[in-house]
């Protein structure tokens, strides 16, 4: 712990200033990503807040019920709601509306480090500065408001525990119910709380009392849910099972995928292992010979992998195993050893069976991980070599955090652009204007008064001479004509200097948002960032 709670005060302080100068270059991204989606759950509730999901929605390429699609809880819908009416939907005034979100993540994953550790400052500096959470954490998306819950819930829990106080015992009881309802995934933490009050001594029935509070939410919801039309549940066990019969949900996809997320994710994670459980030989050798012969040619099932993508998935596993072999058998015990492990253990499990691997969950691993490679490093360094350990960790962490915030701020950027060039073309000739992908193109496509293709509605074959049809390379859910369609094209293409890829459209395996698209959580890659066409269908 801090020496002080006027220390713990400072370094408090600390974290939201550092969490503010990070988020802050960042605010006025255009809607990105899933964003939209969340967006339309807010503005039906708008209109008509009893029955957040009674209405229609074209995300994957045709009308469907949202509530056949949508795999989260509406909690977070409720949430941009109010935050909709209150700014109007601007994209900068509803990050900064959400923005103690990120403040309350931060800051509860400083009070849990500080139960663990004698310097919890720059660990947590270190995590929030991580591609995982600086990238993820800024989007109005459901990970944004399960962090605010999930971090707290722990910090309070192990406090209920270590004092024998009641009252943050059911508190994170309570945070844990929330952190459910703000998204599925979060029933993570019922391990490494369960697993760490039984450490401790606390009574079976206490626990098992805690996990059905904690759980009590999420079975309420799924009551009425069944007692309406079903559905609420259904979309989440869907898009998982649907997922498994692609090549990417493959066990050698999925674990090149799983590892090298764990690396990219946190940086720190993949080189932190060597110097602090300082392996033997044979752990070496193992982890050298696991990593080698998962990003052989042989196990390849997408398109021809680059030698650049190979090594460094090679290399970012090779670390990772090395840190999941010091975490669990490397070095003695430490007193947060159950937390951490089953805290690790848990997410990789349920990032394993769900349906693809992602930046945004794969967040939730990298706290455990970089948490338990300090509370053994105190053990060996402190003063100044640990001090500077710390900051050049956090100097090379924070570099490639900026630098891929960038180059995703450029591609949401583009989006929006290309939808103002569609625009255009759509006011200026007084043509139909359509979108063929979706992320943050469709939203503002159809904020500029467009559509977006609809399979519901024959699709291409709706198209009419005339139209135009904006048409992306790097995107998902894409739809393509069935069958050749004149037209004149135009293409625009959407680059950045910066050689970094968190979203691969040709020859790289950057797949940030998704292993859909690739088993890196970013390419090292020239290739362009999307390519933009625009389709007059003659």
């Amino acid at each position: 712990m801090p020496a002080s709670r006027a220390a713990r005060r400072r370094d408090i302080v600390l974290v939201a200033a550092f969490t503010l100068a990070a988020f802050a270059p960042w605010l006025a991204k255009p809607y990105h990503m899933d964003e939209p989606f969340f967006l339309a759950i807010a503005r039906h509730i708008l209109q008509d807040p009893w029955h957040p999901l009674a209405f229609e929605f074209n995300w994957y390429g045709r009308s469907a019920p949202m509530a056949a699609i949508n795999n989260t809880p509406p909690l977070l819908g409720y949430l941009l709601a109010a935050a909709w009416k209150l700014t109007g939907g601007g994209e900068l005034a509803m990050r900064l509306a959400l923005l103690p979100l990120d403040l309350c993540a931060a800051i509860g994953l400083y009070l849990l480090a500080s139960r663990f550790l004698r310097r919890p400052l720059w660990p947590t500096l270190i995590l929030v500065a991580a591609p995982a959470w600086l990238i993820n954490l800024n989007h109005l998306m459901a990970e944004k408001l399960m962090a605010a819950f999930v971090f707290p819930c722990l910090y309070a829990l192990v406090r209920g525990v270590d004092e024998g106080d009641d009252r943050w015992w059911w508190g994170s009881a309570g945070l844990a119910c929330l952190a459910m309802l703000s998204k599925y995934n979060a029933v993570f933490i019922v391990a490494p709380a369960a697993a760490y009050a039984w450490r401790a001594g606390v009574p079976p029935r206490k626990i098992a009392a805690w996990l059905l509070l904690s759980v009590s939410g999420v079975a309420l919801l799924a009551a009425a849910s069944l007692l309406g039309d079903g559905r609420m549940f259904g979309a989440a066990w869907r898009v998982t099972a649907d997922s498994r019969g692609f090549w990417w949900h493959a066990p050698s996809h999925k674990t090149r995928s799983l590892l090298a997320f764990a690396g990219g994710c946190g940086l720190v994670t993949a080189w932190w292992p060597v110097v602090v459980y300082r392996p033997r030989p044979w752990v070496w050798a193992a982890a050298a010979a696991a990593s080698g012969l998962l990003f052989a040619p042989a196990l390849d099932l997408g398109p021809v992998v680059r030698g650049v993508d190979r090594w460094t998935g090679a290399l970012l596993a090779f670390g990772v195993l090395i840190g999941f072999w010091g975490l669990c058998a490397g070095q003695p015990r430490t007193r947060g050893a159950p937390l951490w492990v089953s805290w690790t253990a848990w997410t990789l499990l349920l990032q394993s069976l769900y349906w693809s691997v992602m930046a945004r969950f794969m967040l939730f691993l990298l706290p455990p991980l970089v948490l338990g490679m300090a509370e053994a490093l105190e053990r060996r360094w402190t003063g100044r070599r640990l001090r500077g350990f710390y900051a050049a960790s956090l100097a090379a962490t924070l570099t490639l955090s900026v630098a891929l915030s960038w180059v995703d701020y450029r591609y949401a950027v583009g989006q929006r652009q290309a939808a103002g060039e569609a625009a255009r073309l759509l006011q200026s000739q007084g043509r139909r204007v359509w979108c063929s992908s979706h992320w943050g193109l469709q939203y503002y496509v159809e904020l500029a008064g467009g559509r977006e293709l609809d399979r519901a509605i024959g699709g291409w074959d709706a198209v009419r001479p005339g139209d135009v049809v904006v048409v992306t390379q790097a995107g998902a859910n894409i739809q393509r004509p069935r069958h050749p369609v004149p037209a004149r094209i135009r293409r625009w293409t959407l680059t950045h200097p910066l050689p970094l890829r968190l979203i691969s459209g040709w020859t790289g395996e950057g797949a940030f948002y998704s292993s859909v698209m690739g088993f890196l959580p970013f390419s090292l890659s020239r290739e362009p960032l999307e390519e933009f066409s625009f389709i007059e269908v003659l």
